[in-house]
């Protein structure tokens, strides 16, 4: 039982000392450290690898647009009149990803998916869900006799078996 207690002991201090070494020695090299226009550099001959400027980092792509002149038709799976299974990618059949991934549609006058976004799902399975979507077929909705473009969702199940 003392053995024990040593041991204890032995750890708690080890810890104690390498917490405060390693705080010692974050502040010895935050001390030796200037900040130049948005840019880490050490003084002397080490450098860090500086992060570019504000002005250099170009904005990021435009989202997909769902916007124009569209009905929002909620969640579509049952408007849906062929829906081709989609492919099992190896990796994720390889990770045992399962589950389901919510894709955003647009469905054109003609039934036909334009766009295709995946929201939410296992990272691995997003793609596959899209490349499925983009294949599905829809019956066209109408709006006063005529046809009109839809969005919504559509649920995509991946299960292992």
């Amino acid at each position: 039982m003392q053995h024990f207690a040593v041991r204890i002991a032995v750890a708690f201090l080890t810890f104690i000392i390498g917490t405060a070494a390693s705080a010692m020695w974050g502040l010895f090299n935050m001390s030796r450290a200037t900040v130049t226009q948005g840019q880490f550099v050490y003084v002397g001959t080490k450098s860090c690898p500086s992060t570019r400027p504000a002005a250099d980092i170009p904005p990021p792509p435009p989202p997909p647009s769902f916007n124009g002149p569209t009905i929002n038709g909620g969640i579509l799976n049952g408007k849906a009149i062929s829906k081709p299974a989609p492919a099992y990618p190896a990796i994720a059949k390889a990770a045992r990803a399962s589950g389901t991934v919510v894709v955003r549609i647009i469905v054109d006058e003609s039934g036909r998916v334009s766009e295709a976004e995946a929201i939410s799902g296992h990272p691995l399975l997003q793609q596959a869900a899209v490349a499925a979507v983009r294949q599905w077929r829809f019956s066209p909705t109408l709006l006063s006799g005529q046809p009109v473009k839809v969005a919504g969702t559509v649920s995509v199940n991946f299960n292992l078996q």
